[in-house]
């Protein structure tokens, strides 16, 4: 036993970051068979770029900028030379570039925690918490940039803490491409990375060398300029021209009462804790977005594979009686016996307590750890960037009294998972408590979101074309035939052409600019990867 134990010491980082990987496949792989992004929301209207790219003469009539879109689009082109026409391979291709969006992300992340000497299995500990966490699988599962937005801030902020304490301008330079990038994505990253890092950063970027400082704002404005008009031109419309609210309904053009801010019936929030019931309150729908699906978009929208066949382990069932609770091991349930007829939202009522948690242990650490402070108080400025956007109806109004989906997480979400990273690893790292919170949190999200199933003929006939299309099919065809009760998979293995596609390149729809500045950051993303630098005079 005490050789065990002394393995385990030794090679805890190395178990640790295999865990990571485990849980980071177990969750793509899940999301891809589970989650079908043709449906997610509003994939039409941006499926739009796609249409622009295929013939640039089409407007897409969209304020998003086009980088985003642009990477899924250079990845269809390089496997397939044009657009699929097959709604599989749309959803196995944008998937898999969200993934790989994120797993940048985290690598951003790693080396800004790292640089701030926390510990690696500590660092391995937080992504896997996050990997689960609800906002992060909301972002990875739906065709939006707030996930480029994510991935890209951390290498921003690791740059700025690099200058901060090295003074190497050389940080500063490389961090251009990867900003410009970033706020070029759309109006709500624009907005609130900006005064995030002005905020924030405030006295280290007024420290900058005066001939340093101008040649920065030159190339900046330059390239953001240059970027913004062939994103203008592809849109008709320009980042701050808001494509929804009252410029696309009526019923968005309203303003929301400033008592938005703190009006909450909790006692309404527990007993009827469902969709439009609390469009009345910004609290309400936090928090029962950071745990759960409130608006039914994600894993409780009933097309989708997460929500069906769902493996319920606790059952109700009416009794006069007043008995306790019955057991059944064989069938792994909990029966529970209720005296009437009632409404039980049991795993929505529990996330409201899970979200309670949560933004406790946020603001106890936001006031004790002032010198992580300035990551802490990320989400706070995404929320009132959002709160001031639909009471004050800044650029246009945008609120629909009967339903409030502007406030959801997903908007100010980049800045929503850089304060949960910052806050779990100070959990992970320094508070017992918080970690059985964390662990309680990850098993809650696991039952909430559906990832254990009953197999059915049924359910397995729905599963099989996605798991035909899964990239590990030919990997874990046998598992996946034992598990799903399969007879057999027929593994959909496209003939991919790399070289063949490239040399067809007067096909592809040339960006300049936005080509441009995605090669600069991923030019910048290596350098800062492999960093050796050595100090230079500003």
């Amino acid at each position: 036993m005490q050789n065990i134990f002394m393995f385990l010491i030794k090679y805890k980082n190395r178990i640790t970051f295999m865990f990571l990987v485990i849980s980071l496949i177990f969750i793509e792989e899940s999301n891809f068979i589970f989650y079908d992004i043709n449906q997610s929301p509003d994939f039409a209207e941006y499926f739009t770029y796609f249409t622009h790219f295929s013939n640039s003469e089409i407007f897409t009539l969209r304020e998003h900028g086009l980088l985003y879109y642009y990477i899924h689009y250079i990845s269809f082109f390089l496997q397939y030379g044009e657009m699929p026409n097959n709604s599989f391979l749309i959803h196995k291709v944008i998937q898999q570039n969200n993934f790989y969006i994120y797993i940048f992300g985290l690598i951003g992340y790693y080396k800004l925690l790292k640089y701030l000497k926390f510990r690696t299995n500590s660092i391995y500990l937080t992504f896997i918490f996050i990997n689960i966490f609800p906002i992060s699988i909301i972002q990875r599962i739906v065709l939006k940039p707030e996930l480029l937005a994510f991935a890209l801030l951390p290498w921003i902020l690791y740059c700025i803490e690099k200058y901060r304490a090295e003074r190497n301008i050389t940080y500063l330079y490389l961090s251009l491409p990867i900003l410009i990038s970033c706020l070029t994505l759309k109006g709500n990253v624009l907005v609130i990375v900006s005064i995030y890092i002005l905020l924030t950063n405030i006295q280290t970027l007024v420290s900058i060398p005066r001939k340093h400082l101008i040649i920065l704002l030159v190339f900046f404005g330059g390239l953001f300029t240059l970027i913004t008009i062939e994103n203008n031109l592809a849109n008709n419309k320009n980042l701050l021209e808001v494509q929804s609210g009252a410029t696309l309904d009526e019923k968005y053009n309203n303003k929301a009462p400033a008592n938005i801010i703190y009006k909450t019936n909790f006692y309404n929030l527990i007993t009827s804790p469902v969709k439009h019931d609390h469009a009345n309150s910004f609290i309400g729908i936090t928090l029962l977005e950071t745990s759960g699906d409130y608006f039914d978009l994600y894993w409780d929208n009933d097309c989708c594979n997460y929500f069906k066949n769902r493996r319920d382990f606790l059952l109700f069932e009416i009794d006069e009686r007043i008995v306790p609770p019955k057991i059944d091991f064989r069938n792994k349930t909990i029966t529970i016996f209720i005296q009437g007829e009632t409404d039980i939202y049991l795993y929505e009522r529990i996330g409201v307590f899970v979200s309670l948690a949560f933004f406790y242990f946020l603001i106890r650490e936001t006031f004790r750890d002032k010198k992580r402070r300035k990551f802490y108080i990320g989400i706070y400025i995404g929320m009132a960037l959002l709160l001031f956007h639909t009471i004050f109806g800044v650029p246009v109004n945008n609120f629909d009294p009967n339903i409030g989906d502007t406030f959801k997480p997903h908007y100010y979400s980049f800045v929503f998972l850089l304060s949960t990273i910052f806050l779990t690893i100070r959990l992970v790292q320094e508070n017992k408590g918080g970690k059985y919170f964390l662990i309680l949190f990850s098993l809650f999200t696991i039952f909430n979101i559906g990832l254990l199933k009953n197999i059915t003929p049924d359910f397995s006939d729905k599963i099989e074309p996605y798991l035909e299309y899964s990239s590990l099919c030919s990997i874990n065809q046998i598992a996946y035939e034992s598990i799903f009760n399969i007879d057999s998979l027929d593994c959909a293995l496209e003939n991919k052409n790399y070289i063949e596609n490239i040399k067809n390149y007067k096909n592809f729809s040339f960006k300049p600019f936005n080509l441009f500045i995605l090669i600069s950051t991923l030019i910048s993303i290596f350098r800062l990867s492999n960093f050796r630098i050595y100090k230079s005079k500003s």
